[in-house]
């Protein structure tokens, strides 16, 4: 089985696009093959139905989020997979903790769940727009302190989860600043892709620094033994897709997922079932 380590995030040096690039072509990765075997570990999860297992997708605009849940986990049964998107906190969201909204996404057991964005949100955007937290009837100035909570209580939640059974797994889509612009470029460019160009992607990219910034900390803070964080290069789609297959692969490989066993059946329930073989005997 490919070692995929390497993106692992365990220090301060995020991997580079070859190195996606030299491990999916080295290790022959194929995407459609892992979404297969992805929809046979989800119907094991399912069948066991005693863990669960949390996918968190963060990344900046542009790098390939919903391209890469859709095709990484399109061989899944919707009857026990979900997609929750966070986009910006409603009036009542805001009127509770940051985490509150989350809460009911989480997955039960035997389900499996995708954050398409999530509670980190309130680690990134709202770091770099602190103007944001008025909403929230935050109105100090948030000091090194106040996001260190932050950081701490989703460490704790996380625990939380997968001492109850669920696994967290996240990803970091890394792009870099100028092949976003050339995708903002193809969506304002492409009559197909304009619904997706939004003139506010453009402004937050000028805040590029800042969000490096934040995203570092945020790994740097969030990426746990029990809940790590996988730093996944997202210049080039199809690798990236190819990777987080992997990772996924192997992390529901890993989960060791068994389809239950009958049950013990009483005499009357025994005589139904020869009854149903014995009648469908083959001429």
């Amino acid at each position: 089985m490919p070692k995929t380590k390497v993106f692992k995030h365990l220090n301060s040096t995020r991997p580079t696009q070859q190195q996606a690039n030299d491990f999916v072509h080295t290790n022959q990765i194929d995407l459609k093959k892992n979404a297969k075997l992805i929809g046979r570990h989800q119907e094991a999860l399912k069948a066991e139905g005693q863990q669960a297992v949390l996918f968190i997708f963060q990344a900046l605009d542009a790098a390939g989020k919903d391209s890469t849940i859709r095709n990484v986990f399109k061989q899944c049964d919707p009857a026990d997979f979900k997609v929750a998107s966070f986009k910006s906190p409603s009036k009542l969201e805001a009127a509770h903790d940051f985490m509150w909204r989350c809460y009911s996404q989480f997955p039960a057991k035997g389900q499996m769940t995708v954050f398409n964005r999530s509670y980190y949100e309130e680690t990134l955007i709202v770091k770099v727009h602190p103007e944001y937290l008025k909403a929230q009837g935050i109105t100090q100035k948030p000091n090194k302190a106040f996001w260190q909570q932050r950081y701490d209580y989703i460490n704790q939640v996380e625990a939380h989860l997968v001492a109850s059974g669920t696994r967290v797994v996240k990803f970091f889509l890394d792009v870099d600043q100028t092949t976003q612009h050339q995708r903002f470029i193809r969506r304002y460019a492409t009559p197909e892709k304009q619904w997706k160009f939004n003139v506010g992607d453009l402004r937050e990219s000028r805040q590029w620094d800042a969000y490096q910034k934040a995203f570092k900390t945020m790994l740097q803070q969030t990426s746990t033994k029990a809940a790590p964080w996988y730093v996944i290069p997202a210049n080039d789609k199809p690798v990236m897709r190819a990777l987080v297959s992997e990772i996924v692969k192997q992390q529901l490989k890993g989960m060791g997922c068994q389809y239950p066993t009958l049950p013990a059946y009483d005499a009357d329930d025994l005589a139904l079932i020869d009854e149903l073989v014995k009648n469908h005997q083959p001429d």
